[in-house]
Order: C-alpha cells, then sequence, then structure tokens
C-alpha cells in the first residue's frame, strides 16, 4: 500500500482517534497502532502528528486513498475498537459514519466487525515491559529481561484525556520546568478530584473542585501564573483564563486591606460605590455620569416643572458591562446591584430643600432643559440661567438611605450603609 505522507497521517490519525474514544490507551491497543504504523511505512514524525491530530477535540475520521485503503483502514479501526471488548455505542456510531463517506454498506460492515472479533482472538500482541519497555510476547507472565511480572501490563491503560466535570471548576496544566511547578503540583493534589493523562509524550493534570470551592481553585491559579500550557473549566465548558481569572488582583488586593469589604465598596480610597465593587466604576459623587442616564417629563398641572426619570435599564446594563470580567469573584453581590436598582427613586424633583439637584451641563445637548434659578440677598436678586441633563446628589444622606434599604433586601450584614456614608 503506497501512500502519501498526508494520506499515512490521515490514516493513521482515524486508527488512533478510534482507540482513545475511550479516553484511554491500553498496552495492546499502543502496540496495535504501531503493527499498523510499521505496515504502513509511515515515519515517526507521520506518526507524532498523526497524534497529535487524533488528540484534537474536533477530529472526525476522514477518507484516505483508494476505496481499497479506505476498507484497509476500515478494518483497522475495528480492529482497535473489539481489543478491549466488544464495539461500544459511541464508537460504532463514528464508524457508522465512516461508511457511509466510503460507501461501505450495513452488511458488509457486521462482516467486517466480525472478522476484527475473529483477528483479536488468533493474533499475540506484543507488550512494553512496564519496568525495561523490552517488547514481550503478550503471552508470557514475566519480563525475559528484567524478570517484571507482565500479569498487569495489558490491564494498566494509559488515560490520553481527562473527562472534564459537567459541574464545578477545573484547572488541566502540563509538566513544566517552571520552577513553581511542583508546588502548583503538589497543591492541586489535595483537590477533591486530581488525575493524570498523557497527551503528545506529555504529563497532563486535571484538578477540580465544587462551585462552592472557587477561592481554593483560584490558589492553584496563582501558583500557575508563570506556566503556559494550562485551561480552566467551569461547568464542563471551557472558560479563557484571563475571562475567569480577570478578578484575582483585586481579590489579592482586596485580601490585603485593612478593611476587606470596605475595599470593595471604594472607602479605601475616600470614595463610595453603592454596587459593592470598585470595578463598577459608578461611583456615588457628584459629577458621576451615570446620574445623567434617564430623561426629564413635564409635570405639574400647567406643565411647566419637570420631574427626572431614571433609566434604570441603561443603568444595569453599564453596571453589569463594566463588572462582566470580574464575574467570577467570590466577593461580588451581584443580588446587592438589583437590590440598589429597585430601591433607587424611579423619578427624583428638583427642590430647594430636597436631597438632589440640577446637573450642569456645558451646553447644551439633546434632553437638557433650561434652568433659570433666582437667589436674593437682601435688596439684590441673582439670576442663574443654566441647562441641566439630569439630577446630582447633593449629599451621602440620600445614598444611606438607599443602601439601608438595599443591604436589608440583599441579605448584606458584614457592613452597614453608616460604615459607608460617615
Amino acid at each position: 500500500m503506497i501512500l502519501t505522507d498526508q494520506e499515512q497521517l490521515i490514516y493513521l490519525a482515524n486508527v488512533i482517534y478510534l482507540a482513545r474514544l475511550d479516553r484511554t490507551l491500553s498496552p495492546r491497543e499502543l502496540a496495535a497502532i504501531e503493527e499498523v504504523r510499521s505496515a504502513l511505512g509511515a515515519k515517526k514524525r507521520i506518526f507524532n502528528a498523526a497524534m497529535k491530530a487524533a488528540e484534537s477535540e474536533t477530529y472526525s475520521p476522514a477518507k484516505a486513498g483508494s476505496f481499497a485503503t479506505q476498507v484497509t483502514n476500515l478494518a483497522d479501526m475495528l480492529y482497535v475498537c473489539v481489543l478491549d471488548g466488544e464495539l461500544e455505542e459511541h464508537e460504532a456510531t463514528i464508524v457508522k459514519n465512516f461508511c457511509n463517506q466510503t460507501g461501505v454498506t450495513e452488511i458488509q460492515l457486521d462482516l467486517m466487525v466480525g472478522e476484527a472479533i475473529s483477528q483479536v482472538e488468533r493474533t499475540t500482541l506484543s507488550v512494553s515491559c512496564p519496568s525495561c519497555s523490552c517488547a514481550v510476547s503478550g503471552a508470557v507472565k514475566f519480563c525475559p529481561n528484567c524478570g517484571t511480572p507482565l500479569g498487569k501490563a495489558d490491564a494498566e491503560a494509559v488515560k490520553v484525556a481527562f473527562e472534564i466535570p459537567s459541574g464545578g471548576y477545573a484547572i488541566e496544566f502540563c509538566e513544566s520546568s517552571a520552577s513553581g511547578f511542583q508546588t502548583a503540583l503538589e497543591f492541586a493534589r489535595s483537590a477533591p478530584s486530581f488525575s493524570n493523562c498523557v497527551r503528545s509524550k506529555k504529563t497532563w493534570h486535571l484538578a477540580s473542585w465544587p462551585e462552592d470551592a472557587f477561592v481554593q481553585m483560584t490558589q492553584l491559579a496563582q501558583l500557575l501564573s508563570g506556566i503556559r500550557n494550562r485551561k480552566c473549566y467551569h461547568n464542563g465548558a471551557e472558560v479563557p483564563w484571563d475571562e475567569l481569572f480577570g478578578f484575582a488582583w483585586c481579590a489579592r488586593a482586596r485580601d490585603a486591606a485593612y478593611r476587606p469589604v470596605e475595599y470593595c465598596f471604594g472607602r479605601d480610597e475616600n470614595r463610595v460605590n453603592p454596587w459593592g465593587c470598585k470595578q463598577a466604576r459608578m461611583d456615588w459623587m457628584e459629577w458621576a455620569q451615570w446620574f445623567s442616564y434617564g430623561q426629564f417629563k413635564r409635570t405639574g398641572i400647567l406643565k411647566g416643572g419637570y420631574l427626572w426619570v431614571f433609566d434604570k435599564a441603561r443603568i444595569r446594563h453599564e453596571v453589569m458591562s463594566n463588572l462582566h470580567r470580574f464575574r467570577y469573584c467570590p466577593y461580588l453581590r451581584l443580588s446587592l446591584v438589583d437590590a440598589v436598582l429597585r430601591v433607587l427613586p424611579d423619578e427624583v424633583e428638583v427642590t430647594p430643600r430636597g436631597p438632589w439637584k440640577y446637573s450642569r451641563a456645558y451646553e447644551e445637548t439633546p434632553g437638557c432643559i433650561k434652568v433659570v434659578e433666582i437667589e436674593q440677598s437682601g435688596d439684590l436678586e441673582f439670576k442663574s440661567e443654566y441647562f441641566a441633563d439630569g439630577v446630582r446628589p447633593k449629599a451621602l444622606g440620600i445614598l444611606e438611605e438607599v443602601l439601608k434599604k438595599a443591604f436589608d433586601e440583599a441579605g448584606v450584614s458584614d457592613v452597614t450603609s453608616t460604615q459607608l456614608t460617615r
């Protein structure tokens, strides 16, 4: 069988893919794959490339060479499938898809499965001694080179892929020569679930934690900061590393703060935000832009006055957008965000002695109103005209009131509104 390098690669990748569908490669499967490689005359670089291709989660068996070559390829795929028992359901699905590509009928497939089973029964494969790697006939009980018992050699399959847990958090990382690798590995071994596998001749490690153990998982992430080959998962799906741990630097600063809870609200910088996270970047201060998210509406009998109506949907969108990259932070209180929005006044009327005042705009913009204020000092009268694009709080009294109600609603008990506003 004469195949090009690319055809040999696809042929081998098809066989390897089927062999590793159960996420392990037994010594018998490895020996069978090596026999296929030798029969093809494929060089080691082709084999290594095929192994890498088969490891891809998106790989799917494809046709290579002539129809006769494709049938031979199918026979080898079936052979490695039944080496460890019957053709499993998930293996059968892949095989049938390949048959549809090549034109092999169900009757022909049944005959080929029977032949593969017969081949397994009459073939004795050589396995590698687990101690000295010497090639030994599978029927021999002891290695003739070093005397190691071989009774368990066929049972000791090499795990080649991880079963990522469908719930909680998980981190996988590759062996490394980085200085902090051993420390990270020891910490990973203390995780509730820890396993290893071999991919591309390198050992990978997987540590996983339940949903409520995010802080411990973050500690491993910090230990792996100097290691390149790493991935993280949440509820079974891969999450970009910087996205899952985008909060880590801020969380470390919080842990080192004199009053960690007040740190989240910005009190360490002599400012305060009502959302419970300084990364919202929407503080409660006189010049905060979000107080202009809304619109004026006319009020009064003659419609000569104005009420300011907050656009709470826009405010929430802005807060959640700013907090998105920090959404995995264990200190984030999203329930507080919604509670603050619920207790924030829907409408504000600006009065001389009220807690709100107009926000002055530098120039007239869409949605602005013209404000005329008259002040008297003795016999003198001062007239001030300006455009307003929203409202602003006059002091922190209204914030204290909002936070008190929001804390009660969201169940916040580790800080009080008085601590943050006085």
